[in-house]
């Protein structure tokens, strides 16, 4: 199965000639259309013919074959996708926020956790760590948290 990265989700209907509101997970909302083909969830293609960016997270587009409020719509939930090999490459410095998932999060040779989930609400990036002992917790990743150049997510875990 390919490994599918989801840069967005449709979140509403906008307007009566079939635009849909996209709630950005990407870098930038241009993403969208940077990338190549994305897809939906069944893997089916789907074809953004304009984007108006709103903000750094929420973007208008108009969407191929779509062409009234209803329609738009019932897209409400779709979730699009790009095949992992789409993304550009990165420098030795950067980690895509999905190869962090399911690493086990390190200090040392301590094993504090699983990385679950990895956030960014505007005010920094979070990692949502659950512990060997079945509590969730959160770590604020920060120039204090992780010390310039000392990140590293090799394949089997998650240092800092």
């Amino acid at each position: 199965m390919k490994s599918l990265i989801c840069l967005g989700q449709i979140v509403a209907g906008h307007g009566i000639k079939g635009q849909v509101k996209i709630k950005i997970f990407a870098e930038s909302p241009e993403s969208l259309t940077e990338y190549g083909v994305i897809v939906n969830e069944k893997q089916e293609p789907v074809s953004i013919t304009s984007l108006s960016v709103k903000s750094p997270t929420l973007a208008v587009a108009s969407i191929a074959g779509v062409t009234t409020r209803n329609q738009a719509d019932l897209l409400k939930g779709t979730q699009l996708f790009i095949d992992e090999s789409q993304l550009p490459p990165l420098s030795d410095e950067e980690v895509y926020y999905e190869q962090l998932m399911d690493l086990p999060l390190m200090a040392g040779d301590k094993t504090l956790g699983t990385v679950v989930g990895v956030f960014d609400f505007g005010a920094g990036t979070f990692c949502e760590i659950s512990t060997p002992g079945g509590k969730v917790g959160t770590i604020h990743l920060t120039s204090c948290t992780v010390l310039p150049n000392k990140l590293e997510c090799d394949e089997d875990h998650f240092l800092i």
